[in-house]
């Protein structure tokens, strides 16, 4: 078996059952070309890791090459020689069509189309947006992380609370990469109680801010976004930042539709009288919604690395701050067209 090792991931125990299962029982019936749909490459190549070890057990030898990093042209080379050559194992390839540039990809888009007999792609992709080419000839799925079994984790071997550990899934979007790292570099683990984790709650506090904002003012406000450039300057960092933001707002606009604020984290840390607007007021007109999009558009400008850098930090993460103050206290006070 060749293989390439990610990182230990504090989640190398989930992987995608239903998937697994409906695999193994359609083997040999499916295409040698698999699209996994999902944002997260941990969670897929988990899914494939316990697919190969499963038909070793079952006495097929198996090669299994994993490729989700920076992938050269030479590594691509090396891939189609590999594909290609004779070999009375089964060949399973785990490679993340994110990762490659369109040179990349026009070099092994012959092989990804027309893999040997003893060949199995498993094509990683983020989106939906797949050369039409390649979607013709695959089988697709989508492989996404269960809810429930990461806040289980987390509270079983992290020690989280329920809402605590809601709040770090729903505002990742279930990512584990992205969860993966919050952990790994927003918690202090007590030198006097090794066992227990003690998660930074730095995001938590500032979006019970947002959603209370008659027992804060703008000097909370200005406080907070002084906090978070200190801590989170890292580029990283900021994309989580955004990450969250953009869930936050997201939530409270689809809420006004539908009872879909009930599921999720950020309404149910709502207290009583933001649950009464969010139930009893319907938009009229696009005047809220429009005042988010102009909001988030700026900040996906922000999200470019190239870009960020070039920014006064400081300033940055107060413009952001100031940002989401003045939506909400404008939705908070009624300064949008809204209709009973």
């Amino acid at each position: 078996m060749i293989l390439k090792e990610k990182s230990n991931s504090i989640f190398s125990e989930l992987y995608d059952e239903d998937f697994f299962n409906y695999f193994i029982k359609n083997f040999l019936n499916l295409n040698k070309t698999n699209i996994l749909f999902g944002n997260s490459s941990i969670y897929k190549l988990n899914t494939v890791k316990k697919i190969d070890e499963y038909l070793n057990t079952k006495n097929m030898k198996t090669e299994l090459v994993i490729m989700d990093n920076n992938v050269s042209m030479d590594r691509i080379r090396y891939l189609i020689n590999f594909v290609n050559l004779k070999s009375n194992n089964l060949k399973l390839i785990f490679l993340d069509l994110d990762i490659l540039n369109i040179y990349s990809l026009n070099s092994i888009l012959k092989t990804i189309e027309e893999p040997p007999s003893n060949v199995v792609f498993f094509l990683s992709k983020s989106n939906y947006f797949v050369l039409p080419t390649i979607l013709s000839r695959a089988s697709k799925f989508n492989v996404i992380p269960k809810t429930e079994r990461i806040i289980d984790l987390l509270i079983k071997k992290y020690h989280f609370s329920l809402d605590m550990s809601e709040f770090i899934v729903f505002g990742l979007n279930n990512s584990l990469e992205d969860i993966d790292y919050f952990i790994s570099n927003f918690t202090n683990i007590s030198k006097k109680m090794k066992s227990s984790v003690e998660i930074n709650e730095d995001f938590y506090n500032l979006f019970r801010m947002f959603l209370n904002l008659k027992d804060y003012n703008i000097n909370d406000f200005l406080d907070m976004s002084e906090l978070l450039y200190k801590k989170y300057e890292s580029f990283f960092t900021f994309k989580i930042f955004i990450k969250f933001i953009s869930l936050f707002f997201r939530d409270l606009f689809i809420s006004f539709y539908n009872d879909y604020f009930k599921q999720k984290i950020f309404f149910k840390m709502i207290f009583k009288e933001w649950e009464n607007y969010i139930v009893n007021f319907k938009i009229d007109n696009n005047s809220f919604l429009l005042k988010i999009t102009e909001f988030l558009n700026k900040l996906v400008i922000f999200n470019n690395k190239q870009i960020y850098i070039k920014f006064n930090k400081k300033i940055l993460y107060t413009f952001l701050i100031l940002n989401v103050y003045e939506i909400l206290r404008d939705f908070y006070y009624g300064n949008y067209n809204l209709n009973y």
